[in-house]
């Protein structure tokens, strides 16, 4: 008796456990699973507005670049202190957003793997 009791809990928690874990996964109404359909493209937006946004900056970095090689041979008297003070502002702003900038393509790298990993390589 207590053998049949034993197997009978078992089965009943290997059941529940799966129920359990299909119960969990996101399906949109018509039985899709959300992982590519919502996900993807608004990891995909989320790319396209960071990459424009370093875009943005690296053309800025450019005509900061070209000022500073304007200024290398004439680095006396006040208007270059205040461009050098400006100049040095900026690059930490620059700086600050190109760590933005790897973090979010860490976290879209591990999203992209993952998504990968589940319906492997489309393209």
């Amino acid at each position: 008796m207590k053998k049949i009791l034993g197997i009978f809990l078992a089965v009943c928690f290997v059941l529940s456990v799966t129920a359990a874990a299909a119960s969990a996964a996101s399906w949109d109404n018509k039985n899709k699973f959300k992982f590519g359909n919502y996900d993807k493209k608004k990891w995909d937006s989320y790319k396209g507005k960071w990459d424009n946004d370093k875009r943005k900056w690296d053309n800025d970095k450019r005509k900061w670049d070209n000022d500073k090689r304007k200024w290398n041979n004439k680095k006396y008297g006040k208007e270059y202190n205040k461009w050098y003070k400006a100049y040095i502002v900026w690059s930490f702003s620059y700086k600050k957003f190109c760590g933005y900038y790897s973090e979010f393509y860490s976290y879209y790298y591990e999203y992209y793997s993952s998504y990968r990993s589940h319906y492997g390589s489309r393209w």
